[in-house]
């Protein structure tokens, strides 16, 4: 069974929520927040059950038997009775002697030393002073339950290409922008149901600019003409954040559009022949994807068959699954990799992407990569290329990094498996234009034939290095 990544499962799990709609792309992009500090007037709710507190409370002005305690708050003697014996066991209440004059029927409860204090506990509880850190949503223009541990600098989120959503108004917050009741709301949403603020006497906000890493899912029509921007925050999709998108000018304000989508490079007409299409291959990938959502069919309980890789396993592969691909190649390959694409960007060529390859460096794996499209190439991110080839450098007999005149091609062989596709490996993210197509390719498991376009692909990028 393959492990899907985030965004495959975010596919499967809304694609259909447009009807009448196609899902073309997920999108990274940046949610603004700003992590503030609200000064609050706030009351901790007691550690001591209420029943506990009353009979210590009685106790404490007198009132020695269960019998009277029962009398005076209203309540059937046996619930007091047990509440007498647990406030006996926890060593808050003793048995006494009646003092001389007292009748046996006045009782003989009285507090022990620490039943004392807990019952001084329990009266003098008074409001406090706290400052409590909050994450509030820009766009929204509302405090929210957000971690602030997934927050990340704005800076970082523009290096990684993510797309910077709009933020409801300009300048900083003001002390009435976050109310009590919000802020104890937030609390109970987040686990916390021991606090409650009474009054917000202050708000800090920090002068980091900070943005929350959150997903668009771009579903257009047929005629890629009516676009439409689903947020996924935390997890989920957001109606709010959709409408507050749109109030700013949806796709068109973001700078997204969809074309249509482009050719895809054909095969062999005898491997064509025996190609998997794509709707085939995206049910069983649904299902599949599904079993590990743990929403599978109650009709078929278990996981769903898994066609185990042949020697002849040609079919097609959809968009959202080029970066399993890629990652599968990363993190599996035990011979050889080629990777030749267009362009180079940043939001690929990560830490964890130079992680991954470094690691099969080390382990023997021959890697080439190679790409260019042009002469002054504006699209390939330069940072992206000196990591490629700060890399190379350090594995100069394991890793070929090489600028092409100009190619076309989108390639991605490993170890037995060759992928020819539309698809941009290393720029499918953090591309500016943020045009986007549904790309299709087709995957081939065969070492003959890969062997044959490995050689092939090695020659070409020999007469089109640069």
């Amino acid at each position: 069974m393959p492990t899907f990544s985030p965004d495959s499962l975010l596919a499967v799990r809304f694609q259909n929520a447009r009807p009448g709609l196609e899902l073309v792309q997920i999108a990274d992009a940046a949610l603004p927040v700003a992590r503030i500090t609200a000064e609050v007037l706030a009351q901790d709710s007691k550690d001591l059950p209420l029943m506990d507190e009353f009979v210590l409370r009685l106790v404490d002005r007198g009132v020695a038997s269960s019998s009277g305690i029962a009398g005076l708050l209203g309540l059937d003697a046996r619930m007091v009775d047990q509440t007498v014996a647990s406030l006996l066991g926890s060593d808050d209440l003793k048995w006494a002697r009646p003092a001389a004059g007292d009748s046996a029927r006045s009782g003989n409860l009285r507090l022990t030393d620490k039943g004392h204090l807990t019952a001084r506990k329990a009266a003098a509880m008074t409001p406090v002073r706290v400052n409590q850190p909050l994450v509030y949503d820009q766009m929204l223009w509302k405090a929210a339950p957000y971690d602030r541990r997934t927050t990340i600098p704005r800076g970082q989120g523009e290096d990684d290409g993510l797309i910077m959503l709009p933020v409801a108004r300009s300048g900083p917050l003001e002390d009435g922008d976050v109310t009590a009741a919000e802020i104890t709301a937030l609390l109970r949403e987040n686990g916390t149901t021991s606090r409650e603020v009474l009054q917000v006497k202050s708000i800090s906000q920090a002068k980091a600019r900070r943005v929350l890493p959150v997903k668009l899912l771009v579903y257009a029509d047929e005629d890629r003409s009516d676009i439409e921007i689903g947020v996924v925050v935390d997890g989920e999709l957001s109606k709010a954040h959709e409408l507050a998108l749109i109030g700013h000018g949806g796709a068109a304000a973001l700078g997204i559009t969809v074309a249509p989508p482009p050719d895809r490079p054909l095969l062999e007409p005898e491997l064509e022949k025996a190609r998997v299409p794509l709707q085939e291959v995206a049910q069983h990938r649904a299902e599949q994807a599904a079993f590990q959502l743990g929403v599978q069919s109650p009709a078929v309980p278990g996981p769903p068959s898994e066609v185990q890789p042949q020697a002849d396993e040609i079919r097609a592969i959809g968009v959202f699954e080029h970066p399993d691909i890629l990652d599968e190649a990363l993190t599996q390959a035990r011979k050889r990799i080629l990777l030749i694409s267009p362009w180079i960007k940043n939001a690929i060529i990560t830490t964890d992407f130079l992680s991954k390859l470094e690691r099969r460096l080390s382990r023997g794996v021959k890697v080439d990569i190679a790409y260019g499209y042009e002469e002054n190439d504006t699209k390939t991110d330069p940072a992206a290329v000196r990591k490629l080839t700060n890399l190379a450098a350090r594995y100069q007999d394991k890793l070929s990094f090489t600028r092409l005149k100009s190619t076309h091609a989108k390639v991605l062989i490993y170890d037995d498996v060759w992928v020819i596709t539309s698809f941009n490996w290393l720029s499918f993210k953090g591309d500016p234009e943020r045009t986007y197509r549904m790309e299709e390719g087709s995957l081939v498991r065969n070492q003959q034939v890969t062997d044959t376009q490995y050689t092939r692909y090695l020659d070409l990028i020999q007469e089109q290095r640069r």
